[in-house]
């Protein structure tokens, strides 16, 4: 697996952060840096584990296997991306206790929901091989820069859109980030 390849899986399965920093944003939910730590942390054991899951894998099957066998699980995970991006809830989901702050437990549950699409690719990414333990890394830098744009653009564009707009503009967002990560 190549270096543009990397970048490439990392985005794709990274940015749906970008949709859960706007969809926070929109409704004034703020990330502090030590939830978006913990956030990154769980991202990065998780995808890192899928990693090394994959690797494990490539020891019992071909290398052509092996290509095959990751390509599909990338696009089924396309297509899941796509699906799952009109049925599921919004991002604003992980405010349980509606203090409008993603506390340390609801971090770690957003590391989680996060990282599910980053694990498909981390085991697709560790039965090519290469430089497939790049995957995390990237992965999480990705969702952090991501994650904050996404925070950043809602902040900016909501002085311009009244309350009613938040809901379309939100659910657009993800609607493209579906189409985005099912293509990429």
């Amino acid at each position: 697996m190549g270096i543009t390849e990397i970048f490439l899986l990392s985005i794709a399965s990274s940015i749906d952060a970008l949709s859960v920093g706007a969809s926070c944003g929109f409704r004034g939910i703020k990330t502090p840096l030590k939830s978006k730590i913990i956030i990154c942390l769980v991202s990065f054991a998780i995808t890192l584990t899928a990693v090394i899951f994959g690797g494990f894998l490539s020891n019992f099957i071909s290398d052509a296997i092996g290509k095959i066998a990751g390509g599909i699980l990338l696009i089924l995970l396309g297509i899941y991306m796509m699906i799952n991006s009109f049925l599921k809830k919004e991002p604003v989901e992980c405010d349980k206790d509606k203090s409008s702050n993603i506390e340390y437990k609801e971090a770690f549950f957003m590391g989680i929901v996060l990282s599910s699409d980053s694990f498909a690719a981390g085991i697709s990414a560790g039965m090519a091989g290469g430089m497939g333990f790049l995957i995390p890394v990237i992965c999480v830098v990705f969702q952090i820069a991501f994650l904050n744009f996404g925070e950043y653009f809602a902040n900016f564009i909501s002085k311009y859109l009244n309350q009613n707009h938040f809901g379309i503009f939100s659910g657009s967002i993800l609607i493209v980030t579906g189409i985005l990560r099912g293509f990429l």
